[in-house]
């Protein structure tokens, strides 16, 4: 009289029950960590909440960042016109592991912006004004310089089977790359400045985040004259002169079709998109502009067009922060802060489990999870700095509770530093053009 497998159901939904409940979930379900005996609950302390590790070489600002697919070596962008390729030693033990900056890639003419790994993780890609370098991860030596784009290129995304990457720029450009880095198509003029963009792991949607110029209204004749008269103040960001009203805009595109499905307007200015691993939901963060909105981290249905949960705590006011799922099942949401702080919400209950402090002055500009180390990520800042952080190695737990910086500061030989949105389009610093490595490691 059970129906087939209603048994094995109810179990199942009683493991999805018990994972809910419990906040700090981090690890793989299955009958070694994961036991219906008993109520489920993971470690507090086992959380990456500590810093293990400080790089520094950047001299400026480190604006974004990106772990291979590997989860062995990390890309860093900074305004000092140069990306570093890190390598990540594979020791277990935090105070043994090495860090080494493999390759310093400071061919760039302006600061760099964005950085994307192939699939294969042979390919990196930089982006630095309107130009997009493709480098080789294993000599640091550039492959090919592309330049189809009219203004600075935002955001960059190597397609789910690796067979090419997508680029989108404030030329309201989206230009789809093979592998080799020729042009193999484009979605013409978008209608949004495309401030970032995503590919959906399913291979089916491209979302895009920007700014929509609105049709500029046409002026009465019993109007004032314009000239010397102070223009009112747009809606969005503010913009120079004479410039269209702005709102703000989430689009979404059938990949294989380039048909738009969706334009979604928003509320304040988006500054980043990520797609969960189910290719379901969109998270993306906003900053207030010049409207009267809370900056908040966003987390949208890409079927219903609808936001299903806010997250808030962090700073945003004028800085470009990107935001990243975290842990096994993507059950975390984690943000930086122009607080200098990075934020770790849980993603079903929008509950703020972490605020972390360790940076320096200035915003935290990005923040990045391991793809294979579910206990460790990384993020970057105004203060010239990437750190590593991860659970308290070997600590007491009564300890491990409270402590912020795990044994002292790792130093590489440099510096780094993070983005504001009003450094779009800006020439940085005058640097050197030439290749190299440095950076040697030191135990903690």
């Amino acid at each position: 009289m059970i129906p087939q497998r209603r048994f094995a159901t109810l179990l199942d939904q009683a493991r999805d029950y018990q994972q809910l409940r419990c906040l700090y979930h981090n690890a793989p379900m299955n009958s070694r960590t994961f036991s219906l005996y008993a109520d489920h609950s993971c470690d507090k302390n086992a959380f990456p909440r500590v810093t293990t590790a400080i790089l520094e070489i950047h001299t400026d600002e480190v604006w974004n960042l990106e772990w291979s697919h590997s989860g062995t070596y990390l890309a860093t962008a900074s305004k000092d016109k140069s990306a570093i390729i890190w390598r990540i030693g594979t020791e277990a033990d935090p105070s043994i592991r090495e860090y080494y900056a493999q390759h310093i890639l400071r061919d760039h003419e302006w600061p760099v912006g964005c950085v994307a790994w192939s699939l294969d993780d042979s390919i990196l890609l930089t982006a630095a004004e309107n130009q997009i370098k493709m480098w080789n991860t294993r000599t640091g030596l550039c492959i090919r310089a592309l330049e189809a784009h009219t203004d600075v290129v935002t955001a960059l995304s190597w397609l789910p089977d690796g067979s090419g990457f997508i680029s989108g720029g404030l030329d309201r450009k989206i230009i789809l790359w093979d592998v080799d880095g020729k042009q193999r198509d484009t979605w013409g003029r978008t209608p949004i400045r495309v401030t970032d963009l995503a590919i959906t792991p399913d291979f089916t949607k491209l979302v895009a985040v920007g700014m929509y110029d609105l049709p500029s209204p046409i002026p009465q004749s019993n109007a004032p004259s314009a000239e010397g008269v102070t223009p009112p103040a747009a809606s969005g960001a503010a913009h120079a002169n004479n410039s269209p009203p702005t709102e703000f805009r989430m689009i979404v595109y059938d990949l294989a079709t380039k048909q738009l499905e969706a334009s979604i307007r928003t509320e304040g200015e988006l500054t980043s998109v990520k797609i969960s691993h189910d290719s379901q939901c969109a998270l993306v963060n906003r900053a207030p502009g010049d409207s009267n909105v809370l900056c908040e981290i966003q987390l949208w249905d890409l079927r219903t067009a609808r936001t299903v949960r806010r997250y808030s705590g962090q700073k945003q006011s004028r800085h470009v922060i990107r935001s990243c799922f975290g842990g096994v099942d993507g059950n975390f949401i984690l943000s930086g802060s122009e607080d200098g702080n990075v934020y770790v919400w849980h993603r079903d209950t929008g509950v703020l489990l972490e605020t972390l402090p360790g940076h320096g002055i200035g915003s935290v500009n990005s923040v990045a999870w391991n793809p294979r180390n579910e206990r460790l990520f990384a993020s970057c800042s105004d203060d010239k700095t990437i750190r590593i952080w991860e659970s308290p190695p070997g600590l007491p737990v009564s300890f491990a509770a409270d402590v912020g910086d795990y044994g002292h500061e790792y130093e590489l030989g440099g510096k780094g530093k993070g983005k504001g949105r009003e450094h779009w389009g800006e020439v940085g610093l005058d640097g050197t053009s030439s290749y190299g490595t440095g950076g040697t490691s030191r135990s903690l």
